[in-house]
This record gives C-alpha cells, structure tokens and sequence, in this order.
C-alpha cells in the first residue's frame, strides 16, 4: 500500500558500500512522531527506512529541521509486528524554525 504523509524530518543518513561480501544502498530518516499514553506528553525521533541512499541525497543539503511530504510503502509478511514502512520519495515543504530557549539574565 503506497500513502502519503507530513513529517518533520530532523536528520538523515546514508550508506552505501560491502558487507559481509554483500551489496548495500541504504538510507534512514529521523522524523518527530508523538508520544502516547497517560503518562506521556510531546514527542520523540524515530527512525524510518528508505528505499535507498538516493532518497537521502535528495534532501541532504537542505536546512534541518523540516517539514516534509512523504511518499511511503507499508509491506506486511503477514505476522504480528511484520509491518514495515520504507520512504520512497520526499519533497521539502518549509523549514522548522524552532524557539531558542531563554538564557537567564
């Protein structure tokens, strides 16, 4: 299933190279997700997949934090907890411009 999603995307990562005698191209993104439950309030990073190091590159030289509409694919093995969300594509929208705190006088 392919959805589309707004996040804010704090950082990223890619890597490219051999391991073990095996071939990789992978990339990550960390985005603000909300925290639930009773006893929980704000956010929290989490990190999300993506298809490869050429979704990353494609947003590497811009400004951190920012808000972002993401394409994504949800694949299930059809098992509790196989759910996997992997970003194939990512278009900036805007800058997050955050408050600096209040330094003391």
């Amino acid at each position: 299933m392919e959805m589309i999603a707004r996040i804010t995307i704090r950082g990223a990562k890619s890597w490219v190279g051999t391991m073990d005698g095996k071939s990789l191209d992978t990339g990550k993104v960390y985005a603000d997700v909300e925290l639930r439950g009773e006893d929980a309030k704000g956010c929290c990073t989490q990190e999300l997949k993506c298809e490869n190091s050429g979704v990353v590159k494609s947003i590497i030289n811009n400004p951190f934090p920012f808000l972002a509409e993401v394409t994504m694919i949800e694949t299930s093995n059809g098992k509790d907890g196989g759910d996997q969300k992997v970003i194939t594509g990512i278009k900036p929208l805007q800058r997050v411009v955050e408050d600096k705190p209040k330094q003391a006088a």
